[in-house]
């Protein structure tokens, strides 16, 4: 190998390079020279035979001009693009029928679905376009949205932004797990195309995944609203302090700190406005940011289209100290008044908030705890329902029995009123001389008329005599108690009577409490509307009460037991209870408090009381 050959056997003179410039490449045209190779090789081998054609050679192929895009035919093409283009592709395509086809996937694309779900998809994207939203996975409305997202389907943006939500308001309640992604995808659509946000519910709750832009939004959306409208759980974050790691809070102030403490938080908002001009927003208003939101989280979002991320003005009223700290200040004044009213030992310290604002606090809670005491003794009254049914049938039953004694009473023998034989009566004579006489007085001014009431006795109509004018026909006949010795004493001596003659003393008997019940609201009336001094409220209430309602107060005043009550509220037609659960409802209403604690008159209003009566309290 002679000097000018490399240690490759290639020949120095023949690497001057042959290039050729074809779309940025350089190509060399190298000949390789054996000549030094193949003599040596004849020393050493003379018995190999001379072939003076063998050389190796290289050929250069011709020359030919490719047009080659690099660019475009040899670049990376991602997810995003590949489904913008198929979008776009079957953007026109529709389907008349179909049947449903499950299609559940983490990234939902065009790629994902086989032909009956891609089939099934474009049949109800159809349907939807045309205002009808039949059931469909929860993967077919994301892709939908992402056709929405990247214009496909509409040709303005209002258009795109009534679509997109549209979707979500028709399909939230059948997936709950649409809300967060609809909610942060609208507020981006409005954002790239400067679109004001269609009116969106509140939430009630903030999600796990909801961004803080959209936290600082909800936030000062509720500080301005009328009027103010925060929930316990918008509420907890803005607290300084772990209210919910307080004694009372896991004691038994859970459900009262969760009712309350954002209705005093709007109280104040309220007073403040209308006292200062100043609501709490605008007296402790933060400062507005520019953050970097990035767009369209979540979704297969092709950023080429709207750029990664754009700049937002958001106003951090969840950071801003002053506010935290007022609102702070109201909660715990209300975990101490609700201490208060349960009688729950221990309080906080440290609270500063105004006078005038702890008396509004103060007087706002004491008025609702009272009517939820009122709501709950309401709540406990039983509720009676008639069955008319009932009464029907007994009214017919009451009045063939009353046809048939009347039958009976002019026809003057016969059956009774069951078809049995009569049997034989005591004469009326054998009665007493005065109670005779009185009957024939009644007999002569016409028949009597006597009816059966199966749940209280006989029912005897008669005209009123002249010791009761006020009664008039259809007075009740139940058997007396025996609460005097009077009735006692004409009951016992009815027992020897004639039945007839039974009947009539258990007529006027009860005639004459009747009349001393209707004679006592008479009289109460008369006080009233006679202008006595009564407190404030009371004149109102008293007008409101009714006779036995009256009877019921005098009664407990003057201490009777629970017979008397019952003989006043049997009279009544009524239940004890009942009567009284209506005078603490009158009360309340009125004056504002109970009239009646148990069954006792409280001392506090039994010399009003006994004064509205006319009588003294034992």
């Amino acid at each position: 190998m002679n000097e000018g050959a490399d240690k490759h056997g290639m020949s120095q003179d023949n690497k001057n390079p042959r290039t050729t410039r074809e779309q940025g490449l350089t190509f060399a045209e190298l000949e390789l020279d054996f000549t030094d190779r193949e003599e040596h090789a004849d020393a050493a081998n003379p018995m190999a035979g001379a072939n003076p054609q063998a050389q190796s050679r290289i050929v250069m192929p011709d020359r030919v001009e490719r047009e080659i895009d690099w660019r475009e035919n040899f670049r990376y093409v991602s997810r995003e693009e590949q489904f913008v283009q198929q979008a776009k592709e079957l953007e026109g395509e529709t389907v008349e029928t179909a049947e449903f086809v499950p299609f559940q996937t983490y990234w939902p694309t065009y790629a994902e679905m086989q032909p009956p779900q891609l089939k099934w998809y474009l049949h109800w994207r159809g349907e939807v376009r045309a205002g009808r939203y039949p059931d469909t996975d929860l993967s077919y409305l994301f892709v939908y949205m992402y056709e929405l997202i990247h214009g496909v389907g509409w040709r303005e943006p209002s258009q795109g932004l009534d679509l997109l939500f549209r979707v979500w308001r028709e399909y939230r309640e059948r997936y709950p797990k649409l809300e967060v992604y609809a909610r942060e995808w609208l507020y981006d659509f409005a954002l790239v195309f400067g679109l004001d946000l269609p009116g969106m519910e509140p939430l009630l709750k903030f999600p796990r995944n909801l961004s803080t832009e959209l936290r600082e939004l909800e936030w000062y959306r509720r500080f301005t609203a009328e009027p103010l409208g925060l929930t316990w759980d918008m509420l907890t974050p803005l607290l300084d302090y772990e209210v919910e790691k307080s004694r009372f809070y896991t004691g038994q102030g859970r459900k009262d700190l969760q009712q309350y403490a954002p209705k005093v938080v709007s109280l104040v908002d309220g007073y403040l406005g209308k006292t200062q001009g100043n609501r709490l927003i605008d007296r402790f208003k933060p400062r507005e940011k520019k953050v970097k939101r990035y767009l369209f989280r979540s979704a297969v979002y092709d950023f080429e289209l709207y750029g990664r991320s754009v700049p937002v003005t958001v106003l951090p009223v969840s950071e801003h100290l002053p506010l935290r700290d007022y609102v702070t200040q109201l909660v715990r004044l209300t975990e101490n008044k609700l201490r208060d009213l349960t009688g729950f030992k221990g309080k906080l310290r440290g609270i500063v908030v105004e006078p005038d604002v702890e008396q509004l606090v103060d007087r706002f809670l004491r008025k609702e705890f009272e009517q939820r005491k009122a709501e709950e003794v309401k709540a406990r009254t039983p509720k009676v329902k008639i069955n008319t049914a009932r009464l029907r049938k007994l009214q017919k039953e009451s009045d063939e029995v009353r046809d048939l004694l009347l039958a009976e009473e002019l026809g003057g023998v016969g059956g009774n009123a069951w078809g049995e034989p009569k049997t034989a009566v005591t004469p009326i004579t054998e009665t007493k001389p005065g109670r005779r006489r009185d009957s024939d007085k009644r007999k002569q001014s016409g028949p009597q008329q006597t009816e059966l009431d199966f749940e209280r006795g006989w029912l005897v109509f008669a005209e009123a005599p002249e010791e009761f004018p006020d009664m008039g026909m259809g007075a009740l006949a139940i058997p007396p108690t025996a609460s005097s010795e009077s009735e006692s004493k004409s009951v016992g001596e009815s027992q020897s009577e004639s039945p007839v003659a039974r009947q009539e003393t258990v007529l006027w008997t009860e005639r004459e409490a009747v009349a001393g019940s209707e004679s006592t609201a008479a009289f109460f009336a008369d006080r009233i509307q006679g202008g006595d001094e009564l407190p404030s409220g009371w004149r109102e209430m008293s007008a409101r009460f009714s006779g036995a309602h009256l009877e019921m107060l005098s009664a407990l005043l003057n201490g009777e037991g629970t017979s008397g009550l019952n003989r006043i509220a049997e009279l009544a037609g009524s239940m004890p209870e009942l009567l009284l659960d209506e005078i603490n409802e009158i009360a309340m209403e009125e004056i504002g408090d109970l009239l009646v604690d148990g069954a006792e008159i409280p001392e506090e209003y039994q010399s009003e009381l006994a004064g509205l009566l006319g009588r003294a309290a034992e």
